[in-house]
Order: C-alpha cells, then structure tokens, then sequence
C-alpha cells in the first residue's frame, strides 16, 4: 500500500457524520481564524486615531502685550483649541479640568492635554528681556492601556507641531503686532512691485525702439554728413575758380563798362546802318528781290544781335562794383557756410551715435531693473505667504512647516505601508504552525493496520503525515486568499508568497506530525512550547538585537525566524537570497522530521508492554 493510500485511508475516516466532516473543516479554518481575524482586527490600527477620545483642558487666561505703544491682546490656548479643532489628529473633546481627570481615571480618555492658566503670559514674555518657557501638560494613563499611550505617543510629534503652530502665530503677534496687517502690507507691496514691473516692461519696449530709431538716424545723419563733406568740397573747388573771376571783373569792372556802352553804341549804329541801305536799295522796283531778300534777313540777325548787346550793355551799366564785390564776399561765405554744414553733420552723426548707444544702456539698465522689480514682487509674495494667519483653519495643513521648519527625507526601499501589512509575515507563519499544533489532535499519526503489517517504514511515516500536509495546503490558501482579498495584503510577489506558504505549511506539519508521533500528547505540548520560543526569537514584533540573549541564540535555530524573514521579502519586497535561504532550511527541516518519523515509526513496530498504556493522555 503506498502512503498516498494511507493518507486517503485517514481522511476517509471522517466521512458519515457531519461532527467528524466539521471537524476537518474546523481544522483547515485554525489559520484563518487565528491569522486572518488578528490581522484583520490590528490592519490599520493607526489610520484610526480620530476615533480615539483625548481630552482637552483650556485654562489659559490670556496676556496683553505693547507693541509699538499698542496694546494687544494674545490668547494661546485659544489659538490651540482653535487649531487642534482643524486637525483632529485624535477625538478632540473640549472639557474642564475636573471633567478630564475623572474621564482619564474612568477610562473615558485615553489621555488629557491640558493648557495652565499662564500659557500666553509666558509666551507674552518672549518679547521681553526675561522671557519664559510656555508649557502644556500631558497626562497619561496606563491602567486605560498601555498600547494605547504608545499609539498616543506615536503621533505626539505631530501634536507638538500643531501646538507650536499656535504658539508661533501668537509670539509673531507679540512680536509684529497684528499679522493680517503685516501680510496685506506685503500682499500690496507685492502688487506694487508687480505694476513697477508692468512699467518697466512698457519703458524697456519704448528704450528698445528708442535705440532702434536712433540707428536709423545715425545710419542716415552718416550719409548726410558724408553728402555734405563732398558738397564742402565740390564748393571749395567751385569758389576756387569763380572767386578769382570775380574779383577780376570787379577790379576791371568799369573798362568792361565803358567797352559795353561802345560796343552797345557800335551796335546800335550798325543796325541804323543797315536799315538806311535797305532802304536805299530795296525800296526801288529795278532793286533785286533776292539781294534784298537776304539783305533783310541779315538785318533781322542784327536787330536780334543788337537786343541781346543792348541787353547785355544795361546789364553791365546796372552791376556795380559792389555788387561784384559782395559776390566775391558770398562765394567766400557760401565755402565757408558748406564746410560749417559739413562739420555740423558730422557733430550730428556722432551724437546719433552716442545717443544710441545710450540708448542701448538705458534698455540693458530697464532690463536689470525689471529683473529686479521681479525678483523684489517674488520675495514680497513669498513673505506674505509665509506669514501665518491668525485664523487657525488657514494653519491646520501648515502645521508641520510652522512647528518644524527642518523635516527628514526619509526613504523606503521595501515600504509594508500599513501596521498590518507590516506584521503580516509574523502572524501567517503563527496561524501555519497552529494549524500543525491543532491538526494532529484529529488526525492520526499512523495508520495502526499498516504498522503491523509487511509495509516500509518510511511509506507508513509519509502515510501518516500526507493528511496534514494536504488539508494545511487547503488551510494555507484559504488563508492567502482571505487576506488578499478581504484586508488587501497585495504582495510583491503573489506566486512566491502563496508558494512559500504551501512549503512552509509541509514544514510545519513535518514537525507538528513529528512530535506527536514520538511524544504523543506531550509532543502537543512540546509544539506549544516552541510556538512560544519561536514567538519570542522569530523577530516578528521587534529587532532581535533588542530582545535578551537567549532570544538572540534561539533566532537562527529555529525555522520560524527563517519563514518571517522570507515572508518579508515575498510581500513587501527584498533581497531574493533571503528566500533562497528560507528554501533549503525549510528543506532541510521537512526531510529531517519526515526521516525522524520513520526512525519513530521503525521503533513502533516492535511492540512493548508500556505501550499498553500512555503515561499522559488527553
């Protein structure tokens, strides 16, 4: 007969009455019972803090300080009532001091914050030169639970920061006087540099095209200097010539007169001339019409000719000397006026120059000044905003930067996110070994037919120990499956945790079937002991540096440390060698108790008197 028989043997053994059907049942619901309800009952202990009630005593009696000749009125406790208020970090109840210490002994409370009557005196002395410390009195009380005052004092940083929020608003307004002043001051001053901002930002565009222009018009008074120098130039050369001409005539201007008036003369005749011989030859009717014909026409040039001299001759006779003289003067003048023409162009051209040039500081100057204009509207808002509002519900999400202006960066590498995600690998490898514990108070150890019979040992000690390992398999699942999906255990490694529990519950049973088969009843007991050894070593609730020295020998005994630490690794992550560790120890523990259990079962089969009777039963 093989052992998968015997095992089948064994379970067969429990059908026909619904008592021994629970019973198998009941047994592959140990772990989920145990595992699942713990984790399930402390998943999240501290996501629920609101719901834990914590008293609060307010007996300040408020204090008055001068700023700046002004009285003001300060108020702590209030300012802390008011911000606790906004952040219910615990279940706030607002009570008298009396009420508070019966509550705390009753059980009422799990803890009294209470503010002494000269809470803002205190803080009303910082603006002093002998100032005081403020104090606020936390009362505890372990007889309500001690597990409680630790949850409380998990999160007292917090509340000191929420305290230190109201005590930062009330000695800034000891100090600066009202603070809403203070940050509408900024808020406006922030809004003026922002508007100087926009102005400056309108100049820089006028500078910009400011300096735009004066390069076109250095462009073009460069071209028109360097057209006046050749005007300059070019009248130089013209009055060069036409100046000594002048003079010329002017000196000999009254010989050119006197010429004129004769030549004017000698025309004039010589036309009157003309005319007489015309008159003499043509007038007759033997005279030759072609001669005359032509006569005439010569006469004509000569009229004309005569007009031009005539012209001319008045012309000369109506220009004086002077007039030559002051012609002389105003070619002198007209050189003398381009040259001056030409140097004030180029004066012109280089003051473009320099104005543009200024004018490109002046945009570069309005740029750093809008920076700083920027920069200065930035600091303001930035300055309003850091300063606290005397209204508590604009404070509640900035505690923690007001109470603690420096923080740790803390990291993570393998987060478990929630209390009970964290303890998960301590209580499945408990409620695993339970069902090995529990398992074997039903089941039999050994098939008593096959051990009087020809089989092996080894067949007849697997035979025993398959039920166990079969219906803790089915326990195992049922576990995994009730924590993934009822409490949302979400592993890292979903394969390698369900895995690793399978092993583990083999294991476990390996052993739970060991013992009970050498010791009998005491082997339960003896499994009862070591659950409570492997409680203490394992390292599930806290380091096993912390724990005393016989804790320490007993961590790498014993294999329930090895299934916490793997456990670990398969649900929130971690070094992969720690699982393959876990693996040949868990290994090494199955087939050690499978092959102890047919050392026991060898032993079995030889019968003796005191095996009549088991000295403890149960």
């Amino acid at each position: 007969m093989s052992p998968f028989k015997l095992a089948a043997a064994e379970l067969r053994r429990f059908r026909g009455h619904p008592i021994r059907t629970a019973a198998l049942i009941a047994i592959i619901l140990i772990p989920l019972v145990y595992g699942g309800l713990y984790l399930w009952f402390a998943w999240d202990p501290y996501g629920k803090l609101e719901h834990m009630p914590v008293a609060v005593v307010n007996e300040d009696q408020g204090a008055t300080v001068d700023t700046n000749g002004q009285t003001t009125a300060i108020n702590g406790g209030d300012q802390l009532v008011d911000q606790l208020k906004e952040d219910r970090i615990f279940d706030w109840q607002f009570v008298t001091a009396t009420q508070a210490a019966q509550g705390l002994r009753d059980g009422d409370y799990y803890m009294v914050i209470t503010v002494p009557a000269d809470f803002s005196t205190r803080l009303a002395s910082l603006s002093g030169t002998d100032p005081e410390q403020a104090t606020v009195e936390f009362d505890l009380n372990d007889a309500n639970g001690y597990v409680a005052g630790i949850m409380a004092s998990t999160v007292e940083s917090e509340l000191r920061n929420q305290i230190n929020t109201a005590v930062y608003v009330t000695f800034a307004t000891t100090i600066f006087g009202d603070l809403t002043e203070l940050n509408q001051g900024l808020t406006q001053a922030a809004d003026a540099a922002g508007q100087l901002s926009d102005g400056i930002a309108t100049a820089q565009t006028g500078a910009t095209d400011l300096e735009n222009g004066l390069s076109e018009l250095t462009t073009g008074a460069q071209q028109v200097a360097d057209g006046a120098e050749q005007v300059s130039d070019g009248v130089d050369q013209a009055v060069g010539v036409a100046q000594p001409v002048v003079q010329t005539l002017a000196d000999n201007w009254t010989q050119i007169q006197t010429g004129a008036a004769s030549a004017a003369d000698l025309a004039e005749r010589a036309n009157d001339d003309l005319t007489t011989v015309y008159t003499t030859l043509c007038t007759d009717d033997t005279a030759d019409a072609d001669a005359c014909a032509r006569l005439q026409t010569y006469i004509d040039d000569a009229d004309t000719a005569n007009d031009d001299i005539q012209n001319a001759n008045t012309t000369v006779q109506s220009t004086t000397t002077d007039t030559l003289d002051q012609a002389s003067d105003d070619l002198t003048q007209l050189q003398t006026g381009a040259a001056d023409v030409a140097t004030g162009a180029d004066q012109v051209a280089d003051a473009a120059a320099t104005a543009q040039n200024g004018a490109g500081d002046l945009a570069d100057g309005l740029t750093q000044l809008k920076t700083g204009a920027d920069t200065l509207q930035t600091s303001l808002t930035t300055a309003a905003q850091s300063v606290p509002s005397t209204n508590p519900a604009d404070d509640a999400d900035n505690a923690e930067a007001y109470g603690s202006p420096v923080t740790i960066a803390e990291t993570n590498l393998h987060p478990a996110d929630t209390y009970g995600r964290g303890l998960a690998p301590f209580f499945i490898a408990i409620a695993l070994w339970v069902f090995g514990l529990m398992g074997y108070l039903v089941l039999r150890t050994v098939n008593s037919r096959a051990l009087a019979g020809p089989l092996h040992s080894v067949p007849i000690a697997i035979g025993g120990w398959l039920p166990g390992a079969f219906l803790g398999t089915l326990s195992a699942l049922v576990l995994y499956l009730a924590v993934e999906l009822g409490l949302g255990l979400n592993p890292k490694d979903a394969l390698d945790t369900v895995g690793l529990s399978i092993l583990v519950i083999l294991t476990f049973t390996a052993m739970a079937h060991l013992f009970k088969l050498a010791f009998g009843t005491a082997g339960s007991l003896l499994l009862v002991v070591l659950l409570m050894l492997q409680l203490t070593s394992a390292g599930g609730l806290y380091p096993v540096e912390t724990t005393p020295k016989f804790f320490q020998v007993l961590h790498p005994l014993l294999p329930m440390s090895y299934v916490v630490d793997a456990l670990r690794v398969t649900i929130s992550g971690g070094e992969t060698s720690h699982v393959v560790r876990t693996l040949l120890v868990l290994a090494a523990y199955l087939v050690g108790s499978l092959a102890l259990s047919s050392l026991v079962v060898a032993s079995r089969r030889r019968w003796r008197p005191d095996r009549l009777n088991e000295p403890l039963q149960v």
